[in-house]
């Protein structure tokens, strides 16, 4: 390997570690806690180093918010090449992001935060991807838009109620939260 690809994998893995340093600090103390000097602190390198990579801490956090999408996308990808039939890819899918959210919590928080803004041209052509899938899933001519911006009240609300560890009313407090979200899928989908 010759020096360049060194240098570049070196680069790579630096940038990474700083990704991880800011989703550990997120994950111990909060989003409001992540900056570049306790991350600097964490990789054991000076804060110029991290500014060689992100301009500002705006801009390291809106590229932990494109890996978040970047990885539920990939996610629905692949079920789309396994499953031909939509109803089973969005149940899937829907399940999918489901988990995702629980295990990355801290990092689904701030995909989903008020406050950030949807970086870059990838994640609309994300979006644009998924508008299209929902129009393969729309047979009774109800707006493809209309039906996912649904799905996606759906979903996050079932999601953040469970995140924000908000008890269903008591009636439903035997159910486990994700099949309550399961459940609601199935309505959903029975209502398409």
């Amino acid at each position: 390997m010759g020096y360049i690809e060194r240098k570049k994998r070196e680069r790579e893995r630096v940038r990474q570690s700083i990704l991880d340093a800011a989703l550990n600090i997120a994950i111990a103390e909060g989003w409001n806690s992540v900056t570049i000097r306790k991350i600097s602190d964490a990789i054991e390198y000076t804060p110029p180093v991290i500014y060689e990579h992100f301009k500002n801490k705006d801009a390291l956090l809106n590229e932990m918010v494109l890996v978040g999408f970047r990885m539920l996308h990939e996610s629905f990808n692949t079920t789309r090449k396994n499953e031909s039939d939509p109803r089973k890819i969005l149940m899937t899918h829907s399940l999918n992001h489901w988990d995702f959210a629980v295990q990355h919590k801290e990092l689904y928080q701030l995909m989903f935060s008020h406050e950030r803004k949807r970086p870059s041209e990838e994640l609309a052509e994300m979006v644009r991807e998924l508008q299209d899938f929902f129009q393969e899933l729309s047979t009774d001519g109800t707006k493809a838009d209309e039906l996912m911006f649904n799905w996606m009240c759906l979903q996050q609300g079932y999601i953040f109620f469970h995140i924000l560890q908000m008890e269903p009313p008591s009636e439903l407090s035997s159910i486990p939260p994700k099949k309550l979200f399961e459940n609601a899928i199935v309505r959903f989908l029975k209502g398409i």
